[in-house]
């Protein structure tokens, strides 16, 4: 059974679209969590998952005026690559050097937003750590560096990447943004094993582990870990990751990814409808989702 027949729902003429763009999205649950939001709702609204491949993503773009689609988000690859294609960009998004919510503005302008901010800080809003380490240097991982410095005051925010030079510019660009006297560092990829001793949170922003390749983790050190830390994985299927799995084992508090994907989705709808959105009707769709596809 499909999404759209589980809440007894078949499109028409006058029914409005929003899409998905990035590559691979065989894996993801924005389906499942934007579907239940609208019917719940009562939204004339479907939303589909596009595959696009990179050299494509300026014709997408351009496509989505050309159908009047309500608006998109935005995966892996494409977050940094969909900018030169907009007309705005919100504050977060120029801030933080990425997009992952494509919308029509009032005055009709095809604009971008970033919500991944917003998702990532929502469960973790109490906390104040003194230092982070990110590893990833894609959309998600901006986001996360951005957070945690103009958001939850980390003073000093580490970034690693397996490009060390992806890395110094993403902490150089984020640095800027930050406010005066929180430090965001590039260190090398070899490193983090022994970094990740030196903070308060860990982050994984990357795809390392990600369904299918669910036996990876991108620390495979965790012997630094300890229980006054917490490890933050935003892969949320499978969920616990094997990076979860092994922090856990080392007495360290641990968080999956899918409060940060409900939290982003819950912005982005709020962006294309005006309307906040029903967490609970996602929630509900994704436990009751047999054999769930995986944002």
């Amino acid at each position: 059974m499909n999404g759209l027949s589980e809440y007894g729902f078949l499109p028409t003429g006058t029914t409005r679209l929003a899409l998905l763009l990035g590559d691979p999205v065989g894996h993801s649950l924005s389906p499942t969590i934007m579907t239940a939001a609208m019917r719940a709702a009562g939204l004339d609204m479907v939303y589909v998952a596009v595959r696009v491949d990179a050299a494509h993503i300026g014709a997408a773009i351009h496509g989505l005026e050309a159908m009047h689609v309500v608006g998109a988000n935005v995966t892996i690859p494409h977050k940094q690559a969909v900018i030169p294609y907009l007309d705005h960009l919100t504050a977060a998004a120029r801030a933080i050097g990425a997009v992952n919510t494509i919308y029509f503005g009032d005055d009709g302008r095809l604009s971008g937003d970033n919500t991944d901010a917003a998702g990532f800080t929502a469960p973790i809003s109490g906390l104040a750590p003194a230092a982070a380490l990110v590893l990833g240097t894609g959309g998600a991982a901006r986001a996360a560096a951005w957070a945690l410095g103009h958001e939850l005051g980390a003073e000093h925010v580490f970034v690693c990447g397996r490009r060390h030079e992806q890395a110094r510019q993403l902490a150089g660009e984020i640095n800027v943004q930050c406010p005066t006297g929180v430090l965001v560092e590039a260190v090398p990829w070899e490193e983090r094993s022994r970094r990740a001793g030196e903070v308060d949170i860990v982050v994984n922003a990357t795809s390392v582990g990600m369904h299918p390749r669910a036996d990876e983790t991108p620390l495979p050190d965790t012997s630094h870990v300890s229980p006054r830390q917490l490890v933050y994985d935003l892969v949320y299927k499978p969920h616990p990751t094997r990076l979860l799995r092994e922090a856990a084992g080392r007495g360290a508090r641990t968080l999956g990814g899918l409060d940060m994907l409900i939290g982003q989705a819950a912005a982005s709808f709020r962006r294309w409808t005006g309307r906040d959105m029903d967490e609970s009707a996602a929630r509900r769709a994704l436990d009751t989702a047999s054999d769930p596809p995986t944002r």
